[in-house]
């Protein structure tokens, strides 16, 4: 018989993730940076998280969430701010997923690319210090962002603190969602991931379309790779990499997500991502993944400018993350997100369902 746990979620958008703790019958606790309605819906108790770096908060925030219960902790996007109070957590909330140990070995540059050198696994140029080099385009990236949030083009001007630099390559950008137990692994699908282009974040992602059909040749390098850092490091659970692959094929490792990610919204509901994510973390035998996935978009849509939502909404069951009625929202941050099964590319999904969201929200009332 399934035992049904009391578990505790902590990310900047947690909807996702208390939804398929919700749907495997589990109790659910969640904090995050939005309390969406959908997330409110399911949770027994919510606490809003604002300054993802403020540990202090964080840590008192999951204290009086679990009010000394005995939990599951998972956590999402945004640990990668907040990961060492995870090592600080009473007994009575136990971590489903990597300690604060492995995350900081993936997650601070300069021991993540010195992994990859022992591991002889190619990634792009990568400086510590601002590059010298007006020849190539560098990329600064924050050494604790997410989601490619304020990754910036380096302009060989001021110094900046916190970050990192990293030769640009062109090419298509992916993510490999995997589990792992420590030891094996199974991947679960690839995805190319697209941008919304804002003036702050141009690099900010807008959305995952699955499956990115890669050579048979390129799929055997990425499950090498993956296999030897999940050896390397001890990763377990749900966790996806990031890639991107060359005109001609040549692919680089970028960095590791070491929590489950956004990406598994494309995969089938049927699909019990939660109790295979407990299987992996306490080293249970891992179930084999999906044979194969239909084409899927995971938009997220951000405001063409500041707006409020309106008081009733129709929302499409495809729609997640949804705002609360009169809720004011600046332009560029994100609205909702949505997932569609479609045989329409990624940008014509898009496209069709910005138009109408702008619909749903009154922003179309004037036009044709």
């Amino acid at each position: 018989m399934q035992q049904h746990h009391t578990v505790l979620v902590v990310a900047q958008h947690g909807r996702f993730l208390a939804q398929l703790a919700h749907r495997a019958g589990h109790r659910v606790l969640v904090a995050d940076c939005f309390g969406d309605q959908d997330t409110l819906a399911i949770a027994t108790r919510w606490q809003p998280l604002g300054n993802l770096q403020d540990t202090v908060t964080i840590r008192n925030t999951l204290l009086t969430l679990s009010q000394n219960e005995s939990c599951l902790l998972v956590y999402g996007s945004g640990v990668e701010a907040f990961f060492p109070i995870i090592a600080t957590l009473p007994d009575s909330i136990n971590v489903l997923g990597n300690t604060a140990d492995i995350i900081a070995n993936v997650k601070t540059p300069v021991v993540f690319f010195s992994t990859l050198q022992k591991l002889n696994i190619p990634y792009p140029q990568t400086e510590f210090t601002p590059p010298n080099s007006n020849t190539q385009k560098w990329l600064c990236k924050p050494n604790m962002s997410f989601g490619g949030e304020y990754i910036t083009d380096y302009d060989h001007r001021s110094p900046l603190t916190d970050c990192y630099y990293q030769q640009y390559i062109e090419g298509r950008t992916g993510s490999v969602l995997f589990l792992a137990d420590g030891e094996e692994v199974q991947l679960y699908l690839i995805s190319q991931q697209f941008q919304y282009h804002s003036t702050e974040s141009p690099f900010l992602l807008s959305g995952l379309s699955t499956p990115l059909i890669l050579s048979g040749a390129l799929q055997e390098i990425l499950t090498t790779f993956i296999t030897q850092l999940v050896s390397e490091t001890g990763l377990c659970g749900f966790n996806s990499l990031d890639f991107i692959v060359t005109p001609d094929d040549a692919l680089y490792i970028l960095e590791i997500n070491p929590r489950i990610s956004a990406s598994v919204a494309l995969l089938s509901t049927s699909i019990d991502i939660f109790e295979r994510q407990l299987s992996a973390c306490l080293r249970r035998s891992l179930l084999p993944p999906p044979v194969s996935i239909n084409q899927t978009h995971l938009h997220t849509f951000f405001a063409p400018s500041d707006l409020t939502v309106p008081e009733f909404i129709d929302w499409p069951a495809t729609y997640h993350d949804l705002p609360h009625p009169k809720t004011g929202i600046k332009k560029g941050r994100p609205i909702c997100s949505a997932v569609i099964e479609t045989s329409m590319s990624f940008e014509q999904s898009a496209a069709t369902e910005q138009q109408a969201l702008l619909s749903l929200l009154g922003l179309l009332e004037n036009s044709n």
